[in-house]
């Protein structure tokens, strides 16, 4: 039986969305985090949490040295790895669960664009993104906030606003890093089939603190 809600099986609800001959959310990477790619320094190390089919992953191993992006759904793995190949660049594809995946190192910079779960496992991923970003390093994240549901948009996002990110939860989250950047705002989304019109957002650029001996 096909799976309906993402939190009881992330891997089949997104391979049975992933399914198709397209890009459900194109192949352009997210508007966003495109404008925080001159953050990472040269040859820097990224790793993208949920990157689905690999628009992101893709977009940023232009100008990394080392791009690692995991996501549930083997099949937005298998689409992501021939998106690179068309777009002849070399990303390191995870197929994992993030709930239970470790990264072996730490990262340059931790992406994520759109990433939803039930709220007693968002603080995993919370402490995920802490964990696997190297000191001075930093998080960049966009995300729909409760007001996509409860003021009615409907350009995408989970049924559940308790699924979603709000400003004040990231700034508890990331309280000891340095926030370049924390704003709630309503755009427009153009992100194939799966994301489109005026949605309501939230968006951190957050700073880890260097490790001083």
């Amino acid at each position: 039986m096909p799976s309906e809600d993402p939190r009881d099986d992330p891997g089949a609800f997104w391979d049975q969305r992933y399914d198709a001959d397209d890009y459900r959310f194109g192949t352009e990477p997210n508007v966003f985090l495109k404008t925080t790619l001159h953050l990472l320094r040269p040859h820097g190390t990224v790793l993208e949490l949920a990157c689905g089919e690999g628009r992101n992953a893709v977009a940023w191993a232009v100008e990394a040295g080392h791009v690692t992006a995991v996501d549930a759904s083997a099949v937005g793995i298998a689409k992501a790895r021939r998106l690179a190949a068309e777009k002849k660049v070399s990303v390191e594809w995870v197929h994992a669960d993030l709930l239970t995946w470790q990264p072996a190192h730490r990262y340059d910079a931790v992406i994520t664009s759109f990433l939803h779960s039930a709220p007693d496992t968002k603080p995993r991923w919370f402490a995920l993104m802490r964990e696997a970003v190297a000191p001075g390093g930093f998080v960049a994240g966009e995300w729909f906030r409760p007001e996509q549901r409860t003021e009615g948009y409907t350009s995408g996002g989970p049924p559940d606003p308790a699924m979603m990110v709000s400003a004040d939860e990231l700034r508890r989250e990331f309280a000891g890093f340095h926030l370049e950047l924390l704003e709630e705002l309503v755009y427009t989304l153009n992100e194939g089939r799966g994301h489109g019109g005026p949605a309501a957002v939230v968006r951190m650029i957050a700073r880890a603190p260097y490790d001083w001996l």
